[in-house]
């Protein structure tokens, strides 16, 4: 693939409907020179159209659920896992928690909405709201259970638009399939409440009368004119001073746009939602966009409904594109009808449009089709070949980008962003040709480097895993480190849009290396295809401290602090074919120091150590072998494997370009049929510590690295004097060679 320049950024704030189409359009046709960024809390988007499916036991929670890391990876974009707090659209910059501010050229919202709970005491803490929806999965488990254990006896909706009587009809279906067994003498009520006369008060008396019938059918209570102005102990009071005492409240009313909307200066309507033009743009500023439920189209009002938010899709795509190239975006106008499909509970469904109403299984059946057929586009994704063309490069000259020192990010640029991060304060107050160190008597100098080009689209999280990396060398020496040098190399881009990539790669390098005590005392900057970073670092270890590959010896076991299979996930993701969940537990671990995790050997008397990286656990354990001059028995069961890795590996046969090299260069070891064999040869970024410790001590030891955090720390083997090779034992079983 064709590196191209950097020309613009567009920023994506929120994973709902829309923006996931648009991510899957840019993917199909990718704009030559634009950096496209989505930043979200989540590494997955809910389809709200298939939650009363889940509800009612048609459907599996992965079933309604886009996953968005392997999304951005087809459509070339980078993936922020954030909380979007703030947004400063004169300077065009977002606040995200945690984080640097980040910048744009052009934003587009798309964040959903929360529940509408404002005037009414004592909501909070007494309600299951249903958005957002991953939220309410979360609190769905658990009140499946505390029905299962005959704790919930009457159950309360509040909400009688289509979500509500929907949801309540799910409830019900699901409860009388799974828990029909129960308590037949004492059944749970079900209750429906409104603040009107008539629920689904937007359709026709037609669709109203279905389902007037099947709530009446399930002997569900209507309370009409019921508006909710309390909630005590969960007991709802009404404005006309009723009261009903439930057991579980499920809020589904209308919903209420993110009050920290109002602080942006953006153009809000009057109900706080985000007021566009018929072009998607603020009313306020034209390099924002806002769609979905949090956006107002002033000159075409519609109701919060997914299928608008689906059918924005398309022409946001195109003006994003428009406003982008520099021409004048169009004008779109949503349908005012649509086909509204909303299920009755079981595998039926009432169907509605132009003032007619259908009802039946053929119903569900066609409402599935389609909500799966829209499912099935962010999962079955197609090969693209991307090509650099023109659009945005348009911007650059055909001067050839300089190499050797021409190269180099300009020194002016670069101490703005450093005095911006307050480097300048801490470890290069001085900015002179090399930095100084002096090394305290009786202490032992260690150096080490390490770099690699950028794996994670998200340069904060890539740096801080970086800087792990690089630090691991001193920690598996028992070192500590003290300072490092930064060696970084950006993408081509425009002055503005290199500073903020220097500020958040910086930043992400400052965070963890403070965490760590290591002081940033320079490093080289340059631009070039793509990014990279690497850390040439420094530590002290006292002589008796000195830890090394060898001092293994009989009555030692192996002790392994981190999961395996960094190498083949990130090969997987390359290939958009990982889960995000399995990608976001292997980013957690990298950014995890191994600084807690050589205290806590050293407390449990280690004698030999290294870290598990580039070469495998195999290669890295043979090293320990041959410099031991013992051999080890590996109890292939215990070895600890990332979420998904197994599955990359034996499923799909995906291999990190490392991995048969790395078999090759310890061809010794005798093949084996174990799922984890070919873990063993799995190149790992910013991996654990292997180490060998006393037996009487392992237990312990394992303990203490378990409760600091280390969470999937292991007794992986044991030391064999015997021999020099490495043994497998399987189920209490030895495979030799």
């Amino acid at each position: 693939m064709e590196i191209s320049p950097i020309a613009k950024e567009l920023v994506l704030v929120g994973g709902g409907h829309t923006h996931v189409i648009v991510l899957r359009m840019l993917g199909m046709n990718p704009i030559p020179g634009l950096q496209v960024t989505l930043i979200t809390p989540g590494a997955k988007t809910p389809y709200s159209g298939m939650l009363p499916g889940v509800v009612a036991g048609h459907y599996e929670e992965d079933d309604i659920h886009i996953d968005l890391v392997p999304l951005c990876r087809f459509a070339g974009a980078r993936f922020f896992q954030s909380q979007v707090t703030g947004i400063d659209p004169d300077n065009r910059l977002l606040q995200c928690e945690g984080r640097p501010d980040v910048s744009y050229d052009v934003l587009s919202i798309d964040i959903g909405i929360t529940p509408a709970v404002n005037g009414v005491d004592g909501a909070i803490g007494n309600i299951i709201p249903v958005k957002p929806i991953d939220q309410f999965l979360d609190k769905w488990k658990p009140f499946l259970e505390r029905t299962l254990n005959n704790e919930v006896k009457e159950i309360g909706f509040v909400g009688a638009g289509a979500g509500g009587v929907e949801l309540c009809l799910a409830v019900h279906h699901r409860l009388q399939t799974e828990f029909s067994h129960r308590d037949r003498q004492n059944p749970t009520k079900f209750h429906l409440f409104h603040d009107g006369q008539e629920i689904l008060k937007e359709y026709t008396p037609s669709v109203q009368g279905r389902f007037q019938a099947r709530l009446a059918e399930r002997d569900i209570k209507i309370w009409s004119d019921f508006k909710v102005n309390k909630i005590v102990s969960k007991t709802l009071f009404s404005d006309d001073g009723e009261e009903a005492s439930m057991d579980e409240i499920f809020w589904v009313t209308e919903a209420a746009p993110q009050a920290w909307l109002a602080e942006t200066g953006l153009k809000l309507d009057d109900a706080g939602f985000i007021a566009v033009r018929e072009t998607l743009q603020s009313a306020s500023h034209e390099d924002v966009f806002a769609v979905g439920d949090i956006a107002h189209v002033i000159q075409h009002p519609r109701p919060k409904a997914g299928v608008y938010a689906v059918r924005q899709g398309p022409p946001l795509a195109a003006n994003l594109q428009r406003v982008l190239l520099g021409r004048k975006p169009k004008a779109f106008k949503p349908q005012l009808e649509f086909l509204s499909l909303i299920s009755t509970g079981g595998k039926s469904a009432v169907g509605h449009r132009n003032g007619r109403s259908v009802e039946g299984a053929w119903v569900w059946r066609c409402k599935d089709w389609i909500d799966r057929r829209f499912m099935n586009r962010f999962s079955d994704l197609p090969e693209m070949n991307v090509r650099a063309e023109s659009g945005l490069l348009s911007e650059f000259d055909d001067q050839m980008q300089c190499g050797g020192c021409g190269a180099k990010v300009s020194a002016g640029l670069l101490n703005e962003v450093l005095d911006e991060l307050g480097v300048a304060h801490h470890g290069l107050r001085k900015r002179d040709d090399a930095a100084v160190y002096s090394v305290p008597a009786g202490k032992l100098m260690l150096h080490s480097v390490d770099s690699f080009r950028s794996f994670v689209d998200d340069p904060f999280v890539f740096a801080q895993i970086a800087v792990n990396h690089a630090l691991s060398d001193i920690y598996a020496m028992g070192g500590k480190p003290v300072t490092a040098l930064a060696v970084v190399t950006v993408p081509f881009a425009r002055p503005p849009i290199t500073k903020t990539l220097l500020q958040q790669l910086l930043a992400g390098a400052i965070k963890q290396l403070n965490i760590d005590g290591v002081e940033l005392v320079g490093g080289h900057t340059s631009e070039g295809l793509e990014l990279s970073l690497g850390f040439s670092v420094n530590g002290i270890v006292d002589k008796v401290e000195l830890l090394t590959k060898s001092g293994m010896s009989d009555d030692y076991v192996l002790v392994l602090t981190k999961a395996l299979g960094t190498g083949a996930l990130f090969a997987a993701d390359m290939q958009h074919k990982a889960k995000g969940n399995w990608i976001n537990q292997a980013l957690a671990m990298m950014q995890q120091s191994n600084f807690r995790a050589v205290q806590i050997l050293r407390n449990n008397k280690v004698t030999a150590c290294t870290d598990v990286t580039g070469f495998g656990l195999a290669g890295h354990l043979s090293e320990m072998v041959h410099a031991s001059g013992c051999g080890v028995i590996l109890d292939l069961d215990k070895i600890p494997a990332l979420d998904g890795a197994l599955e990359v590996i034996n499923g799909m046969d995906i291999t990190s370009t490392l991995h048969d090299g790395n078999r090759l260069a310890v061809s010794s070891i005798a093949v084996n049929k174990h799922e984890k064999y070919e873990l063993l040869f799995d190149p790992q970024t910013s991996g654990g510590l292997l180490a060998s410790v006393p037996k009487r001590s392992a237990v312990t030891c394992v303990a203490q690295l378990l409760e600091a955090g280390y969470t999937s720390a292991a007794i992986i083997g044991s030391v064999d004097s015997g021999s020099q090779e490495i043994t497998f034992r399987v189920k209490s079983h030895i495979v030799s060679h």
